[in-house]
C-alpha cells in the first residue's frame, strides 16, 4: 500500500553530481522525503538550482533514474501513484496532460492529452483535470473538470479510464453536485463511483456506448440489453438517468427507445431505426443492435 505525501517543498536527496559520471547511485543508498513509496520504488522530487526533477528507483539496489524533464514551481506534479507507476500532470499548450511512468526505469507508458469534446474554462488557472487514480499495471482513471451547462454553479464532469495501450474509455458525465469526484474508486480494474448517490462501476477494458438527445419536443426513455446500468430519459427539459454504459468488446447491445403513444421516435449513430405512428393506444417504440466493436454513440430522438 502506497504512502502518498504531496510535497510542497522540493525534497533534499543525496544524489552526489559525480554519479552520473562513476556507478550509479542505487536505491538503498538515496536519503530524503519520498513523495511515494511502495515494496517495490522510492519516488522523490529534487532541486537542482532554479529547477526541479523528479527521480525514482526499483528497489532494494535499482539504479536512480529521472522520470520527468526539469521544469520550474510547480508545472509538473505528481497525482497517483501505485506499485511501480506513477502519474504526472502538465500543462501543455493550453491542456492539463497526464502521464504515466514506471519509476523503475524512467520509461513513459503513455502521454494523454485530454480526450476531445470537453469544454474547459478559459481560466488557465482553473485545473482541467480534478483527480487521478492509477493501478499496478499503470493504467488510469481520470474526472476532467468542464464548464457546466449554465443553469447552475456546477462543473461538468467527465470521468474516463485509459487501458494499458492508452485507449480511452468513457465511464459516465454528470455536473459535480451528482457526480462527486472524491467518490471515485479503483481496485484493480474495477471502477466505482457516485451518481446522483446511486453507486455505478465499470471495468477498464471495456467498450463505452453512450446515449445523446436529437431535442427532440417528446419524451420517452432508452435502455439496453445487456443491462449494464443505462436508463436513460430523454425530453425537451434535457437528459436525466444513466446515459453511459461500458459492455464486453464484441458483444452485440440491444438499444430500446419507447415513449407515449403516437409518438415518433428515431434512432440514428452506431444503428438506425425509426417508429412512425400509425394510430392506435399501443406505446410508440423501436430499436436496433449495435455491435461493440469500439466506441459507440447513437441519438435518440422522440417527436
Amino acid at each position: 500500500m502506497y504512502k502518498f505525501i504531496v510535497a510542497l517543498a522540493a525534497c533534499a536527496v543525496a544524489f552526489p553530481a559525480a554519479t552520473a559520471r562513476a556507478a550509479p547511485l542505487r536505491c538503498d543508498k538515496t536519503h530524503g522525503r519520498e513523495l511515494a513509496h511502495s515494496s517495490v520504488v522510492k519516488v522523490y522530487k529534487v532541486k537542482q538550482g532554479r529547477t526541479y526533477r523528479f527521480y525514482g528507483c526499483a528497489r532494494p539496489r535499482g539504479p536512480v533514474v529521472a522520470l520527468t524533464q526539469r521544469f520550474k514551481g510547480n508545472e509538473v506534479k505528481l497525482v497517483a501513484a501505485k506499485a511501480a507507476f506513477v502519474a504526472f500532470t502538465r500543462t501543455i499548450r493550453g491542456s492539463d496532460t497526464i502521464a504515466v511512468v514506471d519509476a523503475r526505469t524512467g520509461r513513459k507508458r503513455h502521454g494523454l492529452f485530454p480526450p476531445s469534446g470537453i469544454e474547459f474554462d478559459i481560466d488557465r488557472s482553473t485545473p482541467q483535470i480534478g483527480i487521478a487514480r492509477i493501478n499496478d499495471k499503470g493504467e488510469l482513471v481520470v474526472a476532467y473538470v468542464g464548464l457546466g451547462d449554465g443553469t447552475s454553479t456546477d462543473s461538468m464532469i467527465h470521468l474516463y479510464a485509459f487501458d494499458q495501450r492508452g485507449h480511452q474509455q468513457l465511464l459516465d458525465r454528470g455536473p459535480s453536485s451528482k457526480l462527486p469526484m472524491k467518490s471515485v474508486r479503483l481496485a484493480g480494474e474495477d471502477v466505482s463511483w457516485l451518481h446522483d448517490g446511486a453507486t455505478r462501476t465499470a471495468r477498464i477494458g471495456s467498450v463505452p456506448l453512450s446515449v445523446t438527445s436529437g431535442r427532440g419536443l417528446a419524451s420517452g426513455t432508452v435502455t439496453t440489453q445487456p443491462d449494464v446500468g443505462i436508463a436513460c430519459s430523454i425530453g425537451p427539459a434535457g437528459v436525466s438517468g444513466n446515459c453511459v454504459g461500458s459492455f464486453d468488446p464484441q458483444v452485440t447491445v440491444a438499444v430500446s427507445a419507447v415513449a407515449a403513444p403516437g409518438t415518433r421516435v428515431t434512432i440514428r449513430g452506431a444503428c438506425s431505426a425509426t417508429f412512425v405512428p400509425v394510430g392506435g393506444n399501443l406505446p410508440s417504440s423501436t430499436g436496433c443492435p449495435v455491435f461493440m466493436g469500439g466506441p459507440q454513440s447513437v441519438e435518440v430522438t422522440f417527436g
